[in-house]
This record gives C-alpha cells, sequence and structure tokens, in this order.
C-alpha cells in the first residue's frame, strides 16, 4: 500500500513538473511571438523620401523565391448564385500557366465565394493542375478577397497540394502554396503561386 501512495505521489509530481514547464514554455513562446510580430511589422515599413513602403504583390518572390507557378491564360466557364443573403456563388475556371520545372499545366477549380460588405469576400475551393500527359496534382485553397478603389478584384490565400508521390507532379504532394491573384474590369487576369517553405 505504502509502494501505491509513493508512485502515485511520484506520479502527481512528474505531471505537475510537465504542466508546469510546459506553461512556462507557452508563456515565454507568445511573448516572443508578440515581440516578432511588433518587429516585423515595423520592419514591413521602410521610409523614403517620407513615403511609406509596404509590401506588395509585385515584390513576394523577394520572400518566397521563385513563383510556383504562374497563370498564362484564365477563362470563366460558369457562375451560380448559390445563396442571396449573404450572396454566395460558385464560381468554376479553366486556366494554363507555367509550372516551376514542368511548362505548361491546365488548372481547373471551383470555389464558393461569399460577398461581404464593402467589396471584401472570403472563397473556398477545389482544383487541380494537368500536365500534357494526364498528370493531376489535386489542390484545395481558401482565400480572402477584395476589390480595390480601381475596380480591381484581388484574391490573396493558400493552396494545399496531394498528387502520387512518384509521378510526375509528385514534388506538389503535401506543398502549400501562397497566391496572388487579381481581376481587373477588362477581363485581364493575373495569378502566382509560391511555395511556402
Amino acid at each position: 500500500m505504502q509502494n501505491k501512495i509513493e508512485d502515485n505521489v511520484l506520479l502527481f509530481l512528474f505531471v505537475s513538473t510537465v504542466l508546469s514547464v510546459t506553461s512556462i514554455s507557452m508563456l515565454v513562446q507568445n511573448t516572443y511571438a508578440q515581440v516578432q510580430m511588433s518587429d516585423n511589422t515595423e520592419s514591413n515599413l521602410t521610409t523614403s523620401n517620407d513615403k511609406v513602403m509596404t509590401q506588395t504583390f509585385e515584390n513576394l518572390s523577394d520572400f518566397f523565391g521563385t513563383p510556383l507557378f504562374f497563370e498564362t491564360s484564365h477563362n470563366s466557364i460558369d457562375s451560380i448564385t448559390v445563396s442571396t443573403s449573404p450572396l454566395k456563388t460558385q464560381d468554376s475556371y479553366s486556366a494554363t500557366g507555367d509550372l516551376r520545372d514542368v511548362g505548361n499545366v491546365t488548372d481547373m477549380a471551383t470555389f464558393v465565394t461569399t460577398h461581404l460588405a464593402n467589396g471584401k469576400s472570403t472563397s473556398v475551393g477545389k482544383g487541380n493542375f494537368t500536365t500534357s500527359d494526364g498528370n493531376i496534382a489535386n489542390y484545395t485553397g481558401q482565400d480572402v478577397g477584395n476589390i480595390d478603389s480601381s475596380g480591381v478584384e484581388i484574391y490573396k490565400g493558400i493552396q494545399v497540394f496531394s498528387s502520387d508521390p512518384e509521378g510526375k507532379l509528385g514534388f506538389l504532394d503535401n506543398v502549400i502554396g501562397m497566391y496572388v491573384y487579381k481581376y481587373w474590369p477588362n477581363g485581364t487576369t493575373r495569378g502566382t503561386i509560391w511555395e511556402w517553405k
């Protein structure tokens, strides 16, 4: 009986110690993260000739490197209204583009977009890249969108890829992509995906 009590006391002390260390570790990590966020916020802004420069679409390659994919053509296939309150649309498209280390691929996708106030939106969807010889990499995506003062729709999001690890697009399996797509009122589109390493 005495051994059982001693074992329980030791177990209690062990669990208490682990919980204390974990709590302290989380506190330190949270404090460090808050300091880093404030540092990052300040370091992302640079002043030059009394102008404040922020991170833009055009220079994301400075952070993520050479794009994983850039779109060369984009065609809307279908758009239907899913609900009116709030307004939700289901939009499908077919695009072509250049996939790093592969070349030309077709991108087919369908996204459901919830339209919010002030030109803002959120979207979730699925799609795939297909090579000319039939290799496929699937993805799921999620983004936030807005319409700028010029009427340009801008979507910034994330994609998670899955593919046959042994196939031509196997390098995409479990890859996370960060993307920015822009749609101008005149029909011009531009989309770029960077690999988040």
